[in-house]
């Protein structure tokens, strides 16, 4: 399966997490993560209510990823001369996951403990890097956090292994490249909320393009969520659009059929 810029929305909700976006070729994956007090788990789930000892951020994501980088990653006579290790694509090896990591509970203290959980892979050098001065190293696995992410804190770093998902709709020069390799937006954020059932219209159509194209200017990627998904009739025309617009990574929840767009 080829390489597909399109980003598993809610990723962890399908019956095999992560294996299913990645049998679809999907670069992108989303985590829902939840921290609580007096305990160093980190729990994967939309909602509270959902959440469950089997399904955490380790088991759900970071061991399946090191287990799928080790047999990637063989150390034998054929690997000897290799300069950087291959990712998770067989079709494309040097091709990035983006890891998008949603922080539902207060940021600054679950920073740290999702810091933490992504050792394994730091200590294997599978995380892509920022370094002030020398811009980003792209490995493997680039970690993108969202939802309540401590901005202060990712942009003081320096030296870090995860990134900042920034926002499409004010993008300014707070927001390089550096600190955020992509940008999100809710589309009716960028357009508003009258949105027809055949679509944006041409002043709505002009109106996206202009984010995308300022994002892309920066060199930043982009993603568009709460895209109606019913009518079929509109959710079609609303992906054609959207990928006709220039935005890079299609936001779905039914990769089968977004893998036919992209």
């Amino acid at each position: 399966m080829f390489v597909k810029q399109i980003h598993s929305h809610n990723d962890y909700w399908r019956d095999i997490p992560l294996f299913t976006a990645l049998s679809y070729g999907v670069q992108s994956v989303e985590a829902d993560v939840w921290h609580f007090e007096n305990d160093d788990t980190i729990y994967v789930g939309h909602h509270q209510a959902a959440l469950n000892s089997a399904r955490t951020f380790q088991s759900t994501y970071i061991d399946p990823i090191v287990e799928i980088l080790t047999a990637a990653n063989p150390n034998n006579t054929f690997t000897a001369t290799e300069t950087k290790p291959n990712g998770v694509f067989d079709t494309d090896s040097g091709a990035t996951l983006y890891l998008f990591v949603d922080f539902k509970t207060e940021g600054e203290t679950l920073m740290q403990y999702v810091i933490k959980a992504l050792e394994p892979l730091r200590a294997k050098g599978w995380l892509t890097k920022y370094q002030e001065g020398q811009g980003i190293s792209w490995g493997p696995v680039t970690v993108i956090g969202t939802g309540n992410t401590p901005f202060d804190f990712v942009s003081k770093q320096q030296e870090r292994d995860y990134f900042f998902d920034g926002p499409l709709k004010t993008l300014n020069g707070s927001y390089p490249v550096e600190l955020n390799p992509i940008a999100s937006a809710s589309l009716k954020s960028l357009v508003g909320e009258n949105i027809g059932p055949n679509g944006l219209s041409d002043n709505q159509l002009d109106l996206l393009k202009t984010y995308i194209d300022a994002a892309h200017d920066k060199g930043i990627k982009t993603r568009l969520w709460d895209v109606a998904w019913w009518p079929v009739q509109k959710r079609d025309a609303l992906w054609r659009q959207i990928i006709n617009a220039g935005s890079d990574f299609l936001n779905a929840d039914d990769l089968k059929l977004a893998s036919t767009f992209v």
